[in-house]
């Protein structure tokens, strides 16, 4: 057996609670609680499944709160919803679903289902918030650097968050690819927080189903006015890296 494999099965099994989210115990209207967000962190959240609508609840420690997300309804299809941070909702958690004429065009979350309002009222949010660090260092490395200080190096878990990391990014100078948290294991490629792997950014060519023994630790491209691309690289090379 290869000597690394026990010691990233050992990344895995200690994987804790991966929150790129922050919870705002403010109370604001969903315009202010956007502000806020981008002002402080990044962006009010998105929420790409059931994984997320859980880290919320464990995040909020279990309130019955009504908490705003980063949900509006689309100015030019009343059908369509959209994230704050850009990109189509892909996945819905409706209490009921929302009355396509009415006007409550923005999104909070009550007790993990979503409902719709008109925005005015004031609530606690969820902020999103990718951290990108200044230091440089091997994909291990960046692992045990993000759990001791954050939670967990990064995943990507929607073209929403993809775009939300790269906006991140140009607040920063960094390598012009920076590690994230997938890392091939036993024939496949997993994130190391145990997000699913439903969304993908590879390279054209797609994904390494075979990568060299050495290039099995995935890095975002740093890219200028486009979404990004994941490739494999060596994993003992020295990059920026993304923490949540």
């Amino acid at each position: 057996m290869n000597p690394i494999f026990p010691y990233i099965l050992l990344l895995l099994s200690l994987a804790g609670t991966f929150t790129k989210y922050v919870y705002i115990e403010e109370d604001n209207s969903w315009k202010d609680a956007l502000d806020y967000c981008c002002e402080h962190y990044t962006d009010l959240a998105p929420v790409n499944n059931e994984h997320d609508i859980r880290k919320l609840q464990e995040l909020s420690g279990g309130t019955t709160e009504k908490i705003w997300i980063g949900l509006i309804r689309s100015s030019s299809d009343k059908k369509k919803w959209l994230w704050s941070g850009g990109g189509e909702v892909s996945r819905f958690f409706w209490e009921g679903p929302p009355d396509d004429k009415s006007n409550d065009n923005y999104g909070y979350t009550e007790k993990n289902r979503w409902h719709d309002s008109d925005g005015r009222d004031r609530k606690h949010f969820f902020c999103y918030w990718p951290v990108v660090t200044e230091e440089k260092k091997a994909w291990e490395e960046a692992v045990e650097y993000c759990r001791e200080h954050h939670n967990d190096l990064a995943s990507v878990a929607s073209e929403t968050e993809m775009m939300l990391i790269q906006k991140e990014l140009k607040k920063h100078n960094t390598t012009e690819h920076v590690w994230i948290g997938l890392r091939f294991l036993s024939r496949d490629w997993l994130w190391v927080d145990g997000e699913e792997l439903d969304y993908e950014a590879w390279v054209e060519g797609g994904k390494p189903l075979c990568p060299h023994p050495k290039m099995k630790c995935a890095a975002l491209q740093v890219t200028e006015g486009s979404l990004g691309v994941w490739e494999a690289h060596d994993c003992e090379e020295r990059r920026n890296f993304i923490c949540y």
